[in-house]
């Protein structure tokens, strides 16, 4: 791993409370800098808990642009949806924007098409003409996917869009994720994870053995990157 890549390993009982904490301070600073700042989230279980506790710290959140990493291709209201499930504990909360990956007007395709289009019309784009997201928080899956990027998959190999649809034969479904082309070109990023699984492929990744899992590109990137590994 990189000197830009850092890991705090914290008890799972402290996980929630300090990965809030040290959301709230790294949106803290964005703040005093910027009026308009991008942060892009993943879905899962992991962040939920994080983002209770994240609601109740006084920050400026009209600041924000909140944008998703990847999401599952179901409606909003569905149990599934990474977006419905933020917004019930957060987005509804917080006086920010807030964008989702789907409408249940277009198909799976347009979609990815349309939120492509969005993220640059509203993220200030850098010299090689690709937004520059403020902040990324990902996960780790226990196959070493993040995002929507899974082992094996056509989505590995993109290199101009920032949006695409990716099948995923081992789950037999199709999601939306953002790409390596905008993920690696964002000023930081935050990766939570919790387990013994993700613990196993972080120490792979460190001793060079790790080159099959998704997440390994952007840990050896030049993004500044912090883990927060909450294990027993």
């Amino acid at each position: 791993m990189k000197n830009n890549f850092t890991q705090k390993i914290l008890k799972e009982k402290e996980f929630d409370s300090f990965s809030a904490e040290f959301l709230y301070k790294t949106l803290k600073i964005l703040s005093e800098n910027k009026k308009k700042i991008s942060i892009a989230l993943s879905g899962g279980s992991t962040p939920l808990p994080i983002l209770r506790i994240l609601k109740k710290y006084n920050l400026n959140w009209e600041y924000f642009n909140f944008f998703m990493v990847d999401e599952r291709n179901v409606s909003i209201s569905n149990s599934s949806s990474n977006y419905g499930n933020i917004e019930k504990v957060f987005f509804r909360d917080v006086n920010s924007f807030s964008y989702s990956m789907i409408n249940s007007n277009y198909s799976i395709e347009k979609c990815a098409i349309n939120y492509e289009k969005l993220l640059f019309s509203k993220i200030p784009l850098g010299e090689n003409k690709l937004p520059i997201i403020d902040l990324i928080v990902l996960g780790i899956g226990d196959d070493g996917h993040t995002a929507s990027l899974f082992p094996d998959t056509k989505g590995l190999s993109e290199i101009k869009k920032v949006v695409i649809k990716n099948h995923i034969p081992q789950l037999n479904t199709d999601r939306i994720t953002l790409t390596y082309p905008i993920i690696l070109n964002a000023s930081k990023i935050i990766i939570l994870a919790k387990g013994a699984a993700k613990d196993k492929i972080l120490k792979q990744i460190k001793i060079g053995k790790g080159d099959h899992f998704p997440i390994t590109k952007i840990i050896n990137s030049k993004v500044d990157i912090t883990c927060v590994l909450g294990i027993n």
